[in-house]
């Protein structure tokens, strides 16, 4: 018994069971639950477990975007802040215990568990094969896609020299609360991470009925980022050529009937564009709109044609610019796939890999949908790496608040890119410098005491 609350304290106090897994699913879903039933036993009720968005797509960590550089705080809110707050912001590596995103990531872990293990007991059959396929994919990818999320946040960039020692992340491959819970490296974890994605493409159906679900394209699109995040460029293009060689429609900024930009939050849920719908986890107060002031120098990089510029953004009554632009249609940050990400993945690489000019018709066509009606000047950079750079700040522009940023940094730094990261509190500046440990955010007291397992190097 003790095994069992220590390992329900690793998951984040699972102590809702079934009945409580769907609560968000059915804004989106046409589907139902059965309040009256505890434990899964069909194809149905495991499609139902997954269909809980509230514990399945609203879960990916967003303490990396905390510790990001493309916000900063006033000095009242800061103030306002608690404790752990004011330190995840200074990179002063806090002791904090649950409720966190470390906890948040792993209920979709066990709820993905959960349902790969019941599934083992369900025969495919010819008449079942489609929705059993559809469930296991699912599985794998929600998985995936927690897994490679808490990688990012909590472990060092990969790193083909070290990763097989650093310090990567808990593997559950089981809903059994008596499993010890072991660190894996970083090379574990994103085999693991590798292999659900690539083992969910096979199975998924290549569109799925809602952008909650997964797809085929979802599962490419994850694995042409986690290829990125791994700075293994060649696949990364492969996987992000397969998604636009099917779906390469963008929004046209220039549409007033799809986009109004000078509205509260011009961008719809669910828009043409998404791919795979996420939300970050909303319990990290410094980067709600509120609070968080875009930085200044990131703010004014924007053209005055980029219609981005008013459709991202919130002048305010202070002067400084709060965002708006997320893809979720309101204050919740949107973590999910989508065909301009893919658009920028595939430009990145192909400029990396020597074939400059596809890299930047790529950035052209994005763009001319995000500049207004015939403002946008085609680029021309004959220089592989002026054209890269250019690629890399059109990301940032494009990709704010999407639990990206916290991964490229330590990737582009790992590659030699120096950046420097900083922040003034009470006029005492606070620095990241490229390769710092705490780029490896530090993993919550509770989990550390209760399961034994090694804490990040400080």
């Amino acid at each position: 018994m003790k095994n069992v609350i220590k390992q329900c304290q690793f998951y984040g106090i699972l102590i809702f069971v079934f009945p409580l897994f769907f609560g968000a699913c059915n804004k989106y879903l046409d589907v139902q639950s059965n309040k009256n039933q505890v434990v899964p036993k069909d194809l149905i009720d495991l499609q139902q477990i997954l269909d809980g968005a509230q514990n399945i797509n609203l879960n990916f960590c967003s303490i990396g975007e905390v510790s990001a550089d493309d916000y900063f705080l006033k000095q009242r809110v800061f103030d306002g802040l608690s404790e752990e707050g004011r330190m995840f912001y200074t990179w002063e590596n806090p002791v904090y215990n649950f409720n966190n995103d470390w906890a948040k990531a792993y209920i979709p872990v066990y709820n993905c568990n959960l349902v790969l293990d019941k599934l083992k007991g369900i025969e495919r059959t010819a008449l079942n094969k489609d929705d059993w396929n559809n469930v296991k994919g699912s599985a794998l990818f929600y998985r995936a896609s927690q897994y490679l999320s808490l990688v990012w946040t909590y472990s060092k960039a990969f790193n083909e020299k070290t990763s097989s020692a650093d310090l990567g992340i808990v593997l559950r491959e089981s809903p059994d609360f008596n499993m010890k819970s072991e660190r894996s490296t970083v090379s574990q974890s994103y085999r693991v991470i590798l292999n659900d994605l690539l083992e969910a493409a096979e199975l998924l159906s290549e569109q799925a009925i809602h952008s909650m679900r997964p797809s085929k394209l979802a599962a490419y699109g994850a694995l042409a980022r986690t290829y990125l995040s791994m700075a293994k460029y060649d696949s990364a293009y492969y996987y992000a050529d397969k998604v636009l060689s099917v779906k390469h429609e963008l929004l046209d900024f220039n549409d007033a009937t799809l986009i109004d930009v000078k509205s509260s939050y011009p961008l719809a849920r669910f828009n043409k564009e998404t791919l795979g719908y996420f939300e970050l986890v909303t319990i990290n107060a410094q980067i709600g709109i509120n609070y968080a002031n875009i930085d200044t120098n990131l703010y004014q990089s924007y053209r005055h044609d980029d219609l981005r510029k008013l459709a991202f953004f919130k002048v305010n009554a202070d002067g400084y610019v709060s965002f708006k632009g997320s893809y979720s249609g309101s204050a919740n940050l949107f973590g999910g796939l989508a065909v301009d990400e893919m658009f920028l993945i595939r430009s990145e690489c192909l400029v990396r890999l020597g074939n400059v000019k596809s890299g930047l018709n790529d950035m052209d066509y994005l763009l001319t949908h995000r500049y207004k009606t015939g403002a946008y000047l085609a680029s021309n950079f004959n220089n592989k790496d002026m054209a890269l750079d250019f690629v890399l700040e059109e990301r940032r522009k494009e990709l704010l608040f999407r639990g990206l940023r916290w991964i490229d940094l330590k990737r582009l730094n790992q590659e030699g890119k120096q950046i420097y990261i900083k922040r003034v509190v009470n006029g005492k500046e606070y620095g990241l410098r490229p390769g710092d440990n705490r780029y490896a955010i530090p993993l919550p007291e509770d989990v550390i005491k209760t399961t034994g397992i090694p804490q990040n190097p400080v």
